[in-house]
């Protein structure tokens, strides 16, 4: 084992590990479930460390892509630095279109973004979260070395919404009266209130996929996909990582007056 990573390793610093094991070796490679339900192995691209989080690109034309939108776990292995240790990081994908990280993201990978054909709008860049790093020892019949990685500090993981009827007959009823009664009509505080329901939408769609959200797609203020995109992402910025576990809660951030005082530069 090369002295350096061995140090890092004897400290504790998962994410340092990581990181080390991440950018030192061969060919790194993911496994994830495919849509047909079968494991999926592939090449992985790899791009920086920041805020605790560790980054990685893809395409969004990608069968990874597709895969982890499905079933967000994925374990990749690889041999790292010099030492030739072998080691297996899991966790779940989550995603984020941020430019502040897809940009240095394509700078670090550009072998995506050759793929993409220098099309920053086909990036799409994942992190891990509840991620377990293992490493094989060299000796024969040593235990595997196991790191838990702590969950990324001060990145935007999304809103929480737990899975209570309540709660998801209040998000119904709010989706449907923004079609009939729409509280704000134009400009970017609409675009921002209108943001905001989709992040509860997409969060709601998670939990309970036969959930409607027609009436508030054919109410939205949006007049393309990419402006919708655009101002979901801003509202959830706005909204962080915050945790729903009542109506009063689904209220409190859906209240028109709420975006159009945010004062948040768009």
């Amino acid at each position: 084992m090369d002295g350096d990573l061995k140090n890092i390793i004897e400290t504790g610093d998962a994410i340092r590990t990581a990181e080390q094991l991440l950018r030192g070796g061969d060919r790194l490679y993911a496994g994830t479930i495919g849509i047909d339900g079968r494991p999926q192995v592939r090449p992985a691209s790899f791009a920086f460390v920041r805020d605790g989080a560790l980054y990685f690109l893809t395409l969004k034309s990608s069968r990874m892509y597709a895969e982890l939108s499905k079933t967000p776990f994925i374990q990749f292995c690889g041999r790292g630095g010099e030492s030739g240790l072998s080691f297996r990081l899991s966790g779940k994908a989550v995603f984020t279109e941020d430019p502040e990280i897809t940009e240095p993201a394509a700078g670090a990978c550009p072998e995506v973004l050759e793929r993409a054909g220098g099309e920053m709008k086909m990036l799409i860049v994942f992190f891990l979260t509840g991620a377990e790093l293992l490493i094989e020892s060299e000796t024969p019949n040593e235990p595997e070395t196991k790191m838990l990685l702590p969950d990324p500090s001060g990145v935007l993981i999304g809103i929480a919404v737990k899975k209570k009827t309540e709660l998801r007959d209040r998000l119904t009823r709010v989706f449907e009266r923004r079609e009939t009664e729409p509280p704000l009509k134009e400009g970017k505080a609409a675009r921002l209130y209108d943001g905001a329901m989709f992040v509860f939408a997409e969060a709601a769609k998670a939990l309970w996929p036969r959930m409607d959200i027609t009436p508030l797609e054919r109410a939205a203020v949006f007049e393309t996909y990419d402006e919708r995109e655009k101002y979901t992402m801003l509202a959830a910025r706005i909204i962080g990582n915050a945790v729903v576990d009542s109506p009063e809660d689904v209220t409190y951030w859906l209240d028109p007056e709420r975006w159009t005082e945010t004062g948040f530069e768009v």
